[in-house]
Parts: C-alpha cells; sequence; structure tokens
C-alpha cells in the first residue's frame, strides 16, 4: 500500500511541476498583444508518419503574415508547443481558412517574431496544477501517518 501511495505522490508531483511550468508559460502570454495576421498558406500536407495500418498521415500547414511597428513578420506556430493536441486543433483551424484570409495573431512584445494564432489559455493549467497539488498533499499526508 505504502508503495503505491509513494508512485502516486511522486507521479502527482511531477504533474504538478507540468502544469506549473504550463500555467507559467500562460500567463506570461497574458501580455503577448494583438494585431490581424493574413494567410500565406494554410494546407494539409502529406507527412511521414502512417497509421497502425499504413496509411500515411497528413500534418497541418500554416503561414501568416503581420506588421508590429512598421517590419512584417511570417509565423507559422498556431498555439505554443506545450498544447498537446497542437496538431488536431490546427487541422480544425485550417478547415475554415482560404489563402489571404485575416487572423488574429498573438506576439511577444519583445520579440515580435515570436507569434502564434491561438495563445495557451492560463485557466486550464492552473486548475490542473492545483487539483495536483492537492492531490500531492493529500499522498503526502497518507505517507507521513503511515
Amino acid at each position: 500500500m505504502t508503495h503505491i501511495v509513494l508512485l502516486g505522490a511522486v507521479f502527482a508531483l511531477f504533474a504538478f511541476i507540468f502544469f506549473l511550468r504550463r500555467f507559467s508559460t500562460a500567463w506570461l502570454m497574458r501580455g503577448w498583444r494583438r494585431t490581424e495576421g493574413r494567410v500565406l498558406m494554410a494546407e494539409m500536407r502529406r507527412g511521414k508518419q502512417k497509421t497502425p495500418d499504413g496509411c500515411l498521415l497528413y500534418d497541418p500547414v500554416l503561414r501568416y503574415s503581420y506588421t508590429v511597428g512598421g517590419h512584417t513578420f511570417e509565423g507559422s506556430r498556431f498555439t505554443h508547443q506545450a498544447v498537446s493536441n497542437a496538431a488536431s486543433r490546427t487541422t480544425q483551424f485550417i478547415t475554415r481558412l482560404t489563402q489571404g484570409s485575416e487572423v488574429p495573431v498573438y506576439y511577444h512584445p519583445r520579440n515580435p517574431e515570436e507569434a502564434v494564432v491561438q495563445p495557451l489559455s492560463w485557466q486550464g493549467s492552473a486548475m490542473a496544477a492545483l487539483i495536483c497539488a492537492l492531490l500531492l498533499i493529500m499522498l503526502a499526508t497518507i505517507l507521513w501517518f503511515a
């Protein structure tokens, strides 16, 4: 029993650290500025990965341009790499776009080359970190009194 609780506490600790880092990134992205961008390319390209039955998978490709302070930049990131289902969300987003359409672009105010179309939401990461912290406290208490 003690080994299972200890294993759960270690898992909760790693999950807490993961979600805390994600929350930190999302919290900082709240200060990113918004501008309008223009879609240069939005398509699905044949990828290199295959499904278990041998079918080729397609990868979403998004390219957009945006202007900040008189300088034009190009970006290709839909959201932050911390998002586990970013490719799926990008695919859903791409299906609604055409070349030349406008998209909101969020960029880092001190480094405008760093931009995304969909910033991270801090609320989900904060809630997950809180749940992991509570679970960790509960498991540590069980271990302490065992």
